[in-house]
């Protein structure tokens, strides 16, 4: 079970709650060049790795207040039809999860109280930029540790729970993901399809026997620098993180700076949230490497330095699926 946080505005909330079904926004809908299809491909990923069971929490940007618990009752799906008739909800989001409500907070959590705790070094997955001050709808991946929060700061706040209220989710069509699987070979077309296939697999369990066994994933994880790691992968040992693991990926082929780019956020994880350097582990994935990475982590290595895997993907088009090998270096 995973924890995800929509943003939600005053237009949209009321139809979201009455239908029991959430969405976010296709940028890309007014677009029908590839810049809008990438658009498009990259925000199915905000929602690609959530499945029924996990917990949603809801932004109300207007109010500043977050809104839970919530616990979502299908896969992703996408459905271009308006939730209610002329109502604001329309095929400009078609990125949707039909939920029910899990428990019934009647006090809302203000969200200058999360600003105030991830100021003292909570919330790290949870950044302002994405949603709230680009005037979007959209869908933020939770660590555990910040899901775990929000619900005990709902609690610290309501005393007295009431009855779950009864939502009659509407009809939908569940309609897998419309992810563009074009490729050459066996090299998808965008970033944003492999990192939306892989954190599907992540969910099912898939790739445990190179990657470990995780628990849990967050794509997106921000950074101090207003940079994003593609994806984060998570062990938990009960409460505690035993180790993270940084994929970067590339569809095409992984670039020296690339990889500057990888030994920043490794750096970086470091520094902020692990508590050593031993639990982080570096991971890039793509379809071929510069002979320049290779021979950079030879060196690294040879002198006493952490090891960066590289893994190799291969995507077949007759089924759609993702494999993964160790590259030799």
């Amino acid at each position: 079970m995973q924890y995800f946080l929509f943003t939600v505005s005053e237009k949209s909330w009321p139809e979201h709650l009455k239908t029991g079904i959430a969405a976010i926004n296709d940028p890309g809908c007014k677009q029908s060049n590839r810049q809008g299809n990438a658009q498009k491909q990259k925000a199915l990923c905000e929602v690609a790795c959530i499945r029924k069971g996990d917990f949603l929490f809801f932004y109300y940007q207007q109010k500043k207040k977050v809104m839970g618990l919530y616990e979502a009752i299908s896969k992703p799906f996408f459905d271009k039809t308006s939730l209610v008739k002329n109502g604001f909800i329309d095929n400009k989001y078609p990125i949707r999860v039909a939920f029910k409500q899990k428990i019934n907070f009647k006090i809302n959590i203000d969200m200058d109280d999360v600003w105030y705790s991830k100021d003292k070094g909570s919330f790290w997955s949870i950044q302002q930029q994405r949603g709230d001050t680009v005037g979007r709808h959209a869908c933020i991946s939770l660590t555990k540790e910040d899901g775990e929060l929000l619900i005990k700061m709902f609690n610290e706040q309501n005393p007295i729970i009431a009855q779950p209220i009864k939502i009659n989710s509407k009809k939908h069509n569940d309609m897998n993901l419309p992810f563009d699987y074009r490729c050459d070979g066996t090299k998808l077309h965008y970033e944003a399809v492999l990192q939306g296939k892989l954190l599907q697999d992540l969910r099912d369990g898939k790739h445990k026997t190179l990657l470990g066994n995780y628990d849990y994933c967050v794509p997106f994880f921000p950074t101090s620098s207003r940079k994003e790691i593609d994806i984060l992968l998570f062990k938990h040992v009960a409460n505690d993180v035993l180790w993270y693991e940084i994929l970067e990926l590339k569809q095409p082929r992984f670039t020296n700076e690339d990889l500057d780019t990888l030994m920043e956020y490794e750096k970086w994880l470091i520094q902020s949230l692990a508590v050593n350097a031993r639990s982080v582990h570096s991971i890039a994935i793509a379809n071929n490497y510069d002979d320049g990475v290779k021979e950079f982590i030879k060196g690294r290595t040879k002198y006493g330095g952490k090891n960066i895997r590289l893994i190799k993907y291969s995507f077949s088009s007759s089924n759609k699926s993702i494999s993964l090998a160790e590259e030799r270096i």
